[in-house]
């Protein structure tokens, strides 16, 4: 009996965790977001080797995959990246949200479409459908800054 309560509370615990986890990424709200990389470097500080230029460019447009109406956590980009997001962070106080999120991007000219980690931290006020933040791929580091398109 113990332990059928255990693992129910146990399994609650994380379903309430990753719904407010989840609307926590959600507060810029649904929609295409455009995303724009700046001050783009390596990770360990030295100038872009052209790696991170080529990843990221100045920046693209995520929306939903063609067909996919059900997972949310599933993104392209309209310069063909394939974006999922793999872990959920973040607060919401005082009027200011923080998203702490990972993600596996697999980058368009990737003949073997191996996924790379990239985690960013972005923080804005709630209701401005914007964020600003930094993000790293262990290879490439900068600055990042969200905006929520009008449909």
């Amino acid at each position: 009996m113990k332990s059928l309560l255990l693992t129910t509370c146990t399994t609650l615990a994380l379903t309430l965790t990753a719904t407010s986890a989840f609307a926590v990424a959600q507060r810029l709200g649904p929609g295409d977001k455009q995303v724009t990389f700046s001050n783009l470097s390596m990770t360990n500080g030295n100038p872009d080797d052209g790696t991170c230029a080529k990843r990221y460019g100045a920046g693209f447009t995520t929306k939903e995959p063609e067909g996919n109406s059900t997972n949310t956590l599933q993104r392209t980009t309209d310069k063909g990246h394939d974006i999922v997001v793999i872990a959920i962070g973040g607060s919401v106080s005082e009027g200011i949200f923080s998203i702490e999120n990972e993600y596996e991007v697999v980058f368009p000219d990737d003949p073997n479409k191996t996924p790379i980690d990239m985690e960013l931290a972005v923080t804005g006020l709630v209701g401005s459908k914007e964020a600003y933040g930094v993000f790293s791929d262990g290879t490439c580091r900068g600055n990042i800054h969200l905006i929520v398109k009008d449909s």
